[in-house]
């Protein structure tokens, strides 16, 4: 593996910040698409600076996958539950699913699942990789979970900011545990169609 440059570090990371706000406060295509495209271009860069892309897993690796997706969703409910509590924070829950209302589903579960892979290729793969050949494990956890979060800045949701926090959390940390971007991916995969397809928490 070799070393990501600083230089790369900090252009992505700016990179991304100017991507996420075209994604969440532009109409270019729509939501999908431009969450799709911007995802990708940014992988593709990041692999050419010396992100991992290691994305198949190996036999040992499924049983992580899928309870670490179970973890996060049910995390996730619980936040939801809490959310009902909250008449603003549970509006910024229903607004994140508003994203696909009068989507084809089929179109979705598709992005929804390449979307998954690139943004571990970017967030894992290479943020927080960079970040573990600098520092501790730990602040190098935190921090990526950090950056992850506040990328969302720009769409003023503070469940979706809170949200990729913790999500952050433990895709990093499971990341940090195998060391392949392939577990945190496909986690990320299963964890999104759970909670944008299968099982939505839309209700209350």
């Amino acid at each position: 593996m070799r070393r990501i440059p600083l230089p790369g570090f900090f252009l992505v990371l700016t990179g991304l910040f100017a991507g996420w706000y075209v994604v969440f406060q532009t109409d270019v295509l729509d939501f999908w698409w431009r969450m799709f495209l911007t995802t990708l271009v940014f992988s593709l860069v990041v692999i050419l600076l010396g992100g991992k892309r290691n994305v198949v897993p190996n036999r040992y690796e499924p049983p992580l996958i899928i309870y670490s997706a179970l973890i996060a969703y049910l995390v996730f409910v619980i936040g939801y539950l809490i959310s009902l509590l909250i008449p603003a924070f549970h509006n910024d829950v229903v607004s994140v699913y508003e994203l696909s209302t009068g989507q084809s589903v089929v179109k979705v579960t598709i992005l929804l699942l390449f979307i998954a892979f690139f943004e571990e290729i970017i967030w894992r793969g290479f943020i927080a990789e960079f970040l573990l050949q600098k520092m501790d494990v730990l602040p190098a956890v935190l921090i990526s979970s950090i950056l992850y979060s506040i990328v969302h800045v720009f769409t003023g949701n503070i469940a979706l900011i809170v949200g990729a926090f913790v999500l952050g959390l433990i895709l990093s940390f499971l990341y940090v545990v195998t060391g392949k971007v392939s577990t945190p991916a496909f986690s990320h995969a299963l964890w999104s169609l759970l909670i944008f397809v299968l099982l939505p928490l839309r209700g209350g």
